[in-house]
């Protein structure tokens, strides 16, 4: 089991504090829905709990049509949408590794509202089949959108440590935004320039080194610490 630690209330310090907590055992005990709400959506078990069971429903779609022999639009969708749900999912757990406290611990809820958008927009355009061009392009940039968070919160959460490891975590997500924000420019204006995307490309290899780097380190400590 995990330890649950709730934030204090702002303003309470002290022995005023621990009155607070004594007079609300909701809170003391973490019996308060919300907060078991909160912390079970923030959990990254709950996210590869979806995760799995999205690809079990994928699987099962694809073990139907195979031994029906038979594949339709509308079972073409349904695999579709399992991917989609497992893409979501794949998503927001990496988002759960984002800083919950701090100046960044905004990030993961508006990642998971932004994931939920993206999601909805392109089941959207699965099963209603809208022929407009700007539909498609909100639907891919919104999408782009919740992957750039994404990285940047797992980068951030990865961060955690000495001086070089935030540093490193900063400006993997600093990289991730850029290529984000590129990959944005490029879905609404359908920028082809050469020199446009060897920039982008430019970035991607500095995002991966920068990436590689701080993952080995975090393992390096790990396992440092464990010796």
């Amino acid at each position: 089991m995990w330890s649950i630690q709730f934030p204090r209330p702002a303003g309470i310090t002290g022995r005023y504090n621990s009155l607070y907590y004594a007079q609300c055992p909701e809170i003391r005990d973490g019996t308060d829905p919300d907060m078991r709400l909160s912390r079970w959506l923030a959990h990254p078990y709950t996210h590869a709990a979806a995760l799995l069971l999205s690809l079990l429903a994928a699987l099962a779609v694809v073990a139907f049509m195979v031994g029906t022999l038979e594949y339709t639009k509308t079972r073409g969708r349904l695999l579709l949408t399992a991917f989609l749900v497992a893409g979501y999912f794949m998503t927001t757990l990496a988002a759960t590794a984002a800083p919950k406290e701090g100046a960044m611990r905004w990030l993961f809820t508006a990642l998971l509202a932004w994931a939920t958008l993206a999601l909805f927009l392109l089941l959207l355009g699965l099963w209603a089949t809208p022929g407009s061009n700007e539909f498609w392009k909100a639907a891919a940039g919104t999408t782009f959108l919740a992957f750039g968070m994404s990285f940047a919160g797992l980068a951030l959460g990865l961060g955690s440590g000495g001086r070089p490891a935030r540093l490193l975590a900063w400006g993997s997500a600093i990289l991730a935004a850029l290529m984000t924000v590129m990959t944005v420019l490029a879905i609404a204006f359908e920028i082809g320039a050469a020199a446009y995307w060897w920039t982008f490309v430019l970035l991607v290899v500095c995002w991966l080194g920068a990436s590689a780097t701080l993952v080995a380190m975090r393992l390096w400590r790990k396992r440092s610490a464990d010796r």
